[in-house]
């Protein structure tokens, strides 16, 4: 395992993925994770279960970033899924950066060979909690964020347990649950066809939440993320 320091390495790691619009940087000991799922699901962590893993995800502050980039690189305009591609892009320059550092980077489009569960990643290692509509909430920006990768670095991480995880949805009212029935009752199936095409239904599950409306996605952003402007392809 590597002597570097991990408060140093994630000094480093925030500030390169700030500026691609990944401002959302939790970092845990792999171990936090790993022992709380079975072998298939676990990380890499370079025989060490303290090494450094850094959970990365985006508020609304990666929109303007991931814009910029579209409307000057052609190649990835181009891409089948460009926002995956742009997350893919930015993930690798900030590898060959810590280079010669050992890494392993997850991302979470990807589902084969085996997709990470990131939304139990996120609540064991105290990052957000999972509501009771199936959202994953901030306590800071409530719904209003994606987890894009997760990373993992041979330096040791944080010791001892994550810290207690805040779960502003204990004692909430809850007003998500009756959005979300109507959305479900709207919706055959929950395909992403099925979600475009009642997206307003779904974008009320998340209006609904108290938590960080001050996060909420920009119109643009929304029809992207629920494909408003694809609905009326075949």
């Amino acid at each position: 395992m590597n002597a570097n320091g991990w408060p140093e390495i994630l000094e480093r790691v925030t500030a390169n993925v700030h500026a691609f619009g990944l401002d959302l940087v939790h970092p845990f000991a792999v171990g936090w994770f790993n022992e709380r799922v079975d072998d298939a699901e676990r990380l890499e962590d370079f025989g060490s279960p303290g090494s450094l893993g850094v959970l990365l995800g985006n508020s609304r502050a990666l929109w303007p970033a991931f814009t910029r980039r579209l409307g000057s690189e052609a190649r990835l305009a181009q891409a089948a899924n460009p926002l995956d591609s742009y997350v893919e892009h930015s993930v690798a320059a900030l590898l060959e950066e810590l280079a010669p550092l050992q890494t392993r980077a997850y991302f979470a489009h990807v589902t084969r060979p085996r997709a990470v569960p990131m939304q139990r990643l996120a609540d064991a290692v105290g990052f957000a909690g999972l509501g009771p509509v199936q959202l994953s909430i901030h306590p800071r920006v409530g719904p209003w964020f994606a987890m894009r990768a997760v990373l993992v670095i041979d330096v040791a991480g944080p010791s001892g347990e994550p810290a207690m995880l805040e779960r502003p949805c204990q004692g909430c009212s809850q007003p998500c649950v009756a959005p979300f029935q109507r959305a479900l009752a709207s919706s055959s199936e929950l395909s992403a066809r099925s979600i475009a095409d009642h997206a307003q239904e779904w974008i009320a599950v998340r209006d609904a939440c108290p938590i960080g409306r001050d996060y909420r996605y920009g119109e643009d952003q929304l029809a992207f993320h629920y494909h408003l402007r694809d609905r009326s392809r075949g």
